[in-house]
C-alpha cells in the first residue's frame, strides 16, 4: 500500500457512521480522505461531509487527481489514512496514477438502474463488474464487508457466481 494508507473502502455514502466510528477506530485512522470528482464539485455535499468527521480526525475531501498526487508524493506519510471512494473506477484511476492498493473493502453500492445484487448492500453494474475484475487482475484483494467485525466475504467469488 502507498505510505500512509491503512484502509481503502468503496462506499456510496462516503463518510457516515460505519466509516466515521467503526472503521476509523478499527484501523486507528488519523485522517479520513474522500476521493471522488462528483463529491468534490458539490459544495453542499462537501460541507455536509465535513460535519460528520469525528472530532480529532483530519479530513481531506478531494477530487481523484489531487488525492492521487497527494498520496503518491508522500504527503500523508506518518499518518494513518482511511481512503473512501464512491466507485471502483475511482480506485482504478488512482492506481493508474501510481497509488498502490493491495486490499479494497466494498461496503455499500446501492441498487441503481441496471445493477445486480451481489450481497446485502452491494449492487453492481456490468461496468463495475468489469472494473472489479480488472482490480482482481492487478492483484487487489477484494472483500465485501459492512463493518470490521463482519466476516470477510471474497467479493470476486460472489461476483463470479452471478
Amino acid at each position: 500500500m502507498t505510505k500512509g494508507l491503512v484502509h481503502v473502502r468503496i462506499d456510496d455514502r462516503l463518510i457516515h457512521g460505519q466509516v466515521a466510528v467503526y472503521w476509523c477506530n478499527a484501523v486507528n485512522a488519523t485522517r479520513i480522505m474522500v476521493a471522488n470528482d462528483a463529491m468534490y464539485d458539490n459544495d453542499v455535499q462537501k460541507a455536509a461531509l465535513r460535519l460528520v468527521v469525528p472530532a480529532g480526525l483530519k479530513s481531506s475531501l478531494l477530487n481523484v487527481e489531487t488525492a492521487t498526487k497527494n498520496l503518491v508524493s508522500g504527503k500523508y506519510e506518518g499518518q494513518r489514512v482511511i481512503l473512501v471512494v464512491r466507485r471502483p473506477s475511482d480506485v482504478l484511476r488512482m492506481m493508474d496514477g501510481g497509488v498502490e492498493i493491495k486490499e479494497l473493502n466494498v461496503g455499500n453500492l446501492p441498487a441503481r438502474e441496471g445493477t445486480v445484487n451481489v450481497k446485502k448492500s452491494i449492487n453492481v453494474t456490468a461496468q463495475e463488474i468489469d472494473e472489479f475484475k480488472e482490480l482482481d487482475r492487478r492483484g487487489v484483494k477484494l472483500t465485501g464487508k459492512q463493518v470490521p467485525d463482519n466476516a470477510d466475504d471474497d467479493l470476486m467469488e460472489l461476483i463470479n457466481k452471478l
